[in-house]
């Protein structure tokens, strides 16, 4: 069985305590991890420390070239690199080879460009110059979740480290093995020792480590249960922090909506990698003219959807990523439905070998804001633009929304009341390394992506320089 060692201050590191990793697929395991010991993790805060002294005062054009660098290593690598996402975490090869690490790739080329045109401010006035200018925090820490670790990494790594900083890269153990694998590329790069550090193990020793540590700024994406436990955790050591929680996102159809179209990128959203995409619709409010057949349509798509092998070119959806992650969405299916609910399709665990779920579809009478991060879609019928409105108003997350209908006037006004960090227009995953990414009210807060994500990873500094006397000069008369 291939083992994955973890990376620190440029040497790759095991401990005595041994990780499983299994394919959720077949139910066998495939490979194995180290738990990050918590001398070996102070070990990497030291290293990274270090690094960033060294990082900070690299050139931006030299540390774009570095960017460069990691943008070509995982196009190099994509095909090993795709191969053991789709391995350990269950979802369709083609999604992991053509739209994940693709778009991590992306991420460093975009940061790269960033860097080679960005310039600071300067301010002239009659007795001197103030110059503003950004300069790194110091050390990262970086939480990874397991659906899609290293887009993750590109949305948050490629900034940070295009900022100054240095990284401690803690990948969920559910999805490791990508990171673990490309710290064996990043380790033939000619860059301090100590910049990237990747290290792996459960959240609740590994996670609640570095939590503690003296890192400066800390990165999450995953639940916001973990994220409290963060939080409390950060306590010890305070920093600032950038989370991205996910959401019980809503997609509206209206009436008017182009019908097959907005079906078509509801069933994307939702059964997508097995439902597991922060973005995914939770929710699909449908107005009552248009209901019917949207439910059938999108009942009709269901039955397109294959569940089985990831490499094969038939499958279109995976398996969760363990049991009980499975029993745990099962069990929530069977209450809404024993709440009334009306289960439409799926809720059934099939006979496979591995940790699958089919697609499943609710209709509610109640608005419910359930995020299940698995293939469960729960489907409303609402009457009016009033009602949307109220809905949408009330989710106490907000991440993302799509609103379909041919009436952009109204989408534009009702776009304007919802708080989410993205609105979609009668598209979905519209979305780049130039868009900012990030949520609302409980779905987080901070930004990846674009410039606003480059910004979360530095602080802004002024300096004043005089060139004649200064503003307090002779303010007491003293000769």
């Amino acid at each position: 069985m291939k083992e994955y060692p973890y990376y620190i201050a440029g040497e790759f590191k095991k401990s005595n305590n041994v990780i499983a990793i299994e394919n959720p697929v077949t139910a066998e395991p495939i490979a194995q991890i180290y738990e990050t010991t918590s001398e070996d993790l102070k070990s990497a805060v030291d290293a990274a420390r270090e690094a960033s002294l060294l990082w900070r005062e690299i050139s931006k054009l030299d540390r774009a070239n570095t960017l460069r660098e990691i943008q070509r290593a995982i196009l190099e690598h994509l095909s090993i690199l795709a191969e053991l996402e789709t391995r350990e975490i269950g979802k369709p090869h083609k999604e992991s080879l053509f739209v994940d690490i693709p778009l991590a790739a992306d991420c460093f080329g975009y940061y790269a460009s960033f860097l080679e045109t960005f310039t600071e401010e300067l301010h002239h006035t009659s007795d001197g110059t103030d110059y503003i200018d950004y300069v790194p925090f110091g050390t990262c820490g970086v939480y990874l979740p397991y659906n899609v670790p290293l887009m993750i990494f590109g949305f948050s790594c490629a900034a940070a480290l295009a900022g100054g900083n240095s990284l401690i890269v803690k990948p969920s153990e559910y999805g490791s093995l990508s990171l673990l694998e490309l710290a064996k590329v990043i380790d033939r790069l000619d860059i301090p020792k100590g910049l990237i550090n990747i290290v792996s193990g459960p959240g609740v020793t590994v996670g609640a480590h570095l939590a503690r540590s003296p890192v400066d700024l800390i990165s999450f994406t995953g639940s916001r249960g973990t994220l409290k436990k963060i939080v409390s955790e950060s306590s010890v050591y305070p920093k600032k922090i950038l989370c991205e929680l996910g959401g019980a996102n809503c997609t509206v159809i209206y009436n008017d909506a182009d019908c097959e179209e907005a079906v078509q990128n509801v069933l994307g959203s939702a059964f997508m990698k097995q439902g597991q995409i922060c973005i995914g619709t939770s929710i699909v409010l449908i107005e009552e003219k248009v209901y019917d057949r949207c439910v059938a349509r999108l009942l009709e798509g269901v039955k397109t959807i294959t569940l089985g092998d990831p490499f094969s070119a038939t499958c279109t959806m995976g398996a969760l990523p363990t049991k009980g992650h499975r029993d745990e969405v099962h069990a929530r299916v069977q209450e809404l439905v024993n709440k009334g609910n009306r289960l439409l399709t799926g809720g059934e665990i099939p006979s496979l070998k591995g940790y699958f779920y089919p697609p499943t579809i609710i209709e509610i009478d109640e608005i419910l804001y359930e995020e299940f991060f698995a293939p469960v879609l729960l489907v409303k019928k609402v009457k009016n633009n009033e009602e949307i409105k109220k809905i949408l108003r009330n989710n106490p997350t907000g991440l993302v929304a799509q609103l379909w209908s041919k009436d952009i006037v109204n989408l534009e006004k009702i776009a304007k009341t919802v708080s989410c960090g993205t609105i979609w227009l009668n598209t979905f995953a519209r979305m780049n390394s130039a868009t900012p990414f990030g949520g609302t009210k409980q779905s987080g807060w901070g930004r990846n992506l674009g410039k606003s994500g480059f910004f979360e990873y530095v602080q802004c500094r002024h300096l004043g320089i005089g060139f004649d006397k200064s503003p307090v000069s002779g303010w007491f008369g003293i000769p």
